[in-house]
């Protein structure tokens, strides 16, 4: 179930958040990426962003595996589109086949071709989402079509595009690990870089006005679209039912223990981040019922296998967020 690549990212992760020492064997890598970081940014902060017809409010991290970003920008997106705004997204398309050309996604696309997180997306916000290797790019074809406002999926450390706002997303059970830069640590850039965005959230933080959460709402049966609520899921699912949680996210213990919390009995089952369930691993699984998120069931054909269900949930974000971008926005002259 776990290959080699898996086991080195474990590795890694593990290490990162428990200290390790050994990872100091890693410094000159760590010591060559900073200097890369710096050229980049020295470079762009001379060039200057390209100038854009919208403003852009990006959602990003500063460390690499799952923090929330994906959820958070949903919420955000349904947030702004409720209050009248018109909403759109823009993605790199992280492990689709997606050119220099932005393409709009429709919903009868593949995670393989546009990537899984912005099909998602796509999905829940029912807003325009374009994806392109070039972000920038992607923002003209928004703005193109309507636009008002840009939700930039990740891109933080994409400084050829002009942002108005940045939200960085971090887990606080982890926070920045050993507060290191990769490989010897999990930072993209170091820790500086908080203090120069507008927002910082916190999945399960402390503080209230930082703090965000994963709120679930129920369960959808990929097979039918069946949706039942967890109450029902409950009844349907007795603790003797044999239910496997299987997904491929970043931090695969935030979906277990979500599971858990809401009292179902479950045999864990990961595989490596951004990965697509493989169907031959799906029939070796040994259970009556197959959870997953969102951001696996994307990845699959549903029909293939009616024991497959996936956890549907909302981030529930600070309500002066939304406010303060809305206000924000909506009298902006671009």
């Amino acid at each position: 179930m776990i290959n080699r690549r898996d086991k080195v990212e474990q590795a890694l992760t593990n290490g990162w958040y428990t200290c390790s020492r050994w990872l100091w064997l890693l410094l000159p890598l760590t010591l060559l990426f900073a200097a890369g970081s710096a050229i980049r940014r020295f470079y762009w902060r001379q060039r200057g962003a390209t100038s854009l017809p919208v403003p852009v409010v990006v959602v990003g991290g500063i460390t690499v595996g799952g923090t929330g970003k994906t959820p958070v920008l949903i919420s955000l997106a349904n947030g702004l589109k409720a209050a009248g705004m018109r909403v759109a997204i823009v993605s790199r398309g992280y492990g689709g086949r997606i050119g220099r050309q932005p393409v709009r996604i429709t919903l009868s696309a593949t995670a393989a071709t546009v990537g899984d997180e912005p099909l998602l997306i796509a999905q829940r916000t029912n807003c325009p989402v374009f994806v392109c290797r070039d972000r920038s790019a992607a923002v003209f074809a928004a703005a193109n079509e309507g636009a008002e406002i840009v939700l930039s999926d990740d891109g933080l450390q994409h400084y050829a595009m002009h942002r108005d706002w940045e939200i960085v997303v971090l887990d606080a059970s982890r926070g920045t690990g050993n507060g290191l830069l990769l490989p010897a640590g999990p930072l993209r850039e170091g820790l500086r870089r908080l203090n120069t965005v507008n927002t910082l959230l916190e999945r399960n933080g402390k503080q209230r006005d930082t703090r965000f959460f994963y709120q679930p709402i129920g369960f959808r049966h990929l097979a039918t679209g069946r949706q039942i609520g967890l109450a029902e899921a409950r009844m349907l699912w007795p603790k003797e039912h044999a239910i496997a949680a299987l997904t491929g996210l970043g931090q695969p213990e935030q979906f277990f223990v979500l599971l858990e919390n809401e009292g179902f009995r479950i045999s864990r089952h990961s595989v490596g981040d951004h990965r697509a369930i493989d169907p031959t691993l799906l029939k070796r699984l040994d259970a009556d019922t197959v959870l997953m998120t969102e951001k696996d069931a994307v990845k699959l054909i549903p029909a293939f296998d009616e024991r497959l269900w996936c956890l549907e949930i909302d981030a529930v974000l600070p309500e002066d967020l939304l406010h303060s971008l809305i206000k924000q926005f909506r009298k902006s002259e671009h």
